[in-house]
């Protein structure tokens, strides 16, 4: 038995998740297709649970990560939190069961509606980006006659994350406010009448696989607690969003064990030393959390070599997993049923773009038109950011769950991506 996962393995020449045969799979349900385990989800999550006993926590899954209701329900069932943002992303959060007090709502452009549904189902906590935002949210607080529970989101001046385009933290970047500037806000939201400010937030950035960053981030948190505590106001919260890397490539990434361990302690030392109890944390995972429990398999449609390139032509495309096209980013993809001798291979899909490549020059066994390969890793940013885009389905979702498979998600059909149209 060959294992390319704790769960994801070769039995007497088949890849299989748990021992079920990922080629029985698709046969029935065919492809492109999203295999979920769901046993994985939740080995994950209690792993990130368990590395915070010592303290109280809100795991808000991030929604944007993967947002299937399979997903979410069984999150919730553990008793996960959400972090959404969007008024959808709210009632998607309570239609998974996740209690209200657990949802918190992100974005730097929050719609009035995001607003309105977030304080009538007085959700746990808002992170407020901007001094309109908090302005838009006392009002319609107000109106409503409810007290809306806020956080500051601070741009702390870190850049971290492995890609551009997942930088979330830099002076450049559009989220959140200036730490003075937070201090500002937080003491103007005490004064509002509609507004009850709790939390100091930031998330830096995503697929972090530097502790240090994450040491730096609490410590500013916290220098940032100490300044408003100093004007005689508390913040009982802090939220430490997500960014966690995962290894995709056999880098070596930072368990939430460790990360627990090392922002506790930097933000318990700071608040004792000033007469302050340990603030509640809120954490914001997503990728951690489900990236590693998917497989996307595809099809090969076509071999064909083209210069000095040998083509594996697949029936998946950047519609259906983006994150090659969009990020650069680097999935091993092995094949389910492996033939003798090997060969290097460059992979792309049906897509009319030159950036549909899902691999360049890997060597991997001897491939054939029809084979199934496997791309491992395929669970956060791969459904949620599917699209129909060349009038292409969005790809079925299959779940395992206790040894069982069931249809997570319908492919597309041609009145499903035409039904919104009115022309």
């Amino acid at each position: 038995m060959e294992k390319r996962r704790p769960h994801i393995f070769y039995v007497d020449g088949e890849l299989t998740i748990r021992g079920i045969k990922l080629s029985d799979i698709a046969s029935a349900y065919g492809t492109p297709l999203y295999v979920i385990d769901l046993d994985r989800v939740v080995e994950r999550y209690d792993e990130v649970a368990s590395s915070f006993r010592s303290v109280k926590i809100n795991i808000a899954y991030a929604y944007k990560a993967n947002s299937l209701l399979a997903v979410t329900k069984t999150l919730a069932m553990r008793g996960s939190g959400a972090t959404v943002v969007s008024s959808y992303g709210i009632k998607v959060a309570k239609i998974s069961g996740v209690e209200s007090p657990k949802i918190v709502l992100d974005g730097p452009s929050k719609s009035d509606d995001d607003i309105e549904e977030a304080i009538s189902s007085e959700i746990g906590l808002i992170n407020v980006e901007s001094r309109d935002e908090l302005d838009t949210i006392e009002k319609i607080a107000s109106r409503q006659k409810k007290k809306a529970r806020v956080g500051i989101r601070v741009n702390l001046g870190l850049r971290a994350g492995a890609h551009p385009k997942i930088m979330t933290g830099g002076r450049s970047h559009k989220f959140g406010v200036s730490e003075r500037e937070a201090v500002k806000l937080f003491a103007l939201a005490a004064k509002m009448d509609s507004i009850k400010p709790i939390a100091l937030h930031s998330h830096i950035g995503s697929q972090i696989n530097d502790l240090s960053v994450f040491r730096a981030e609490a410590a500013k948190l916290v220098s940032i607690a100490l300044e408003i505590h100093k004007k005689g106001l508390e913040v009982p919260v802090l939220d430490l969003g997500g960014g966690l890397g995962v290894s995709y490539a056999g880098e070596k990434a930072i368990s939430y064990r460790e990360f627990a361990s090392a922002v506790t302690d930097v933000i318990r030392n700071a608040y004792e030393e000033n007469g302050m109890s340990m603030p509640e944390l809120v954490i914001e995972p997503g990728r951690y959390i489900v990236a590693d429990s998917t497989v996307l398999l595809m099809r090969v449609n076509y071999v064909k070599k083209l210069g000095r390139r040998r083509w594996l032509l697949v029936d998946a495309g950047m519609n259906d997993f983006i994150r090659p096209a969009m990020y650069g980013a680097k999935h091993e993809i092995i094949p389910v049923r492996p033939r003798e001798g090997t060969e290097v291979y460059s992979i792309g899909g049906p897509v009319c773009e030159s950036s549909d490549v899902f691999a360049d020059r890997i060597k991997l066994p001897m491939v054939e038109r029809g084979d199934l390969l496997a791309l491992l890793d395929a669970g956060a940013y791969g459904i949620s950011m599917a699209s129909n885009y060349n009038i292409r389905p969005i790809p079925a979702v299959v779940v395992i769950s206790a040894g069982e498979v069931k249809l997570a998600r319908k492919r597309d059909s041609l009145e499903h991506i035409l039904a919104m149209e009115a022309w």
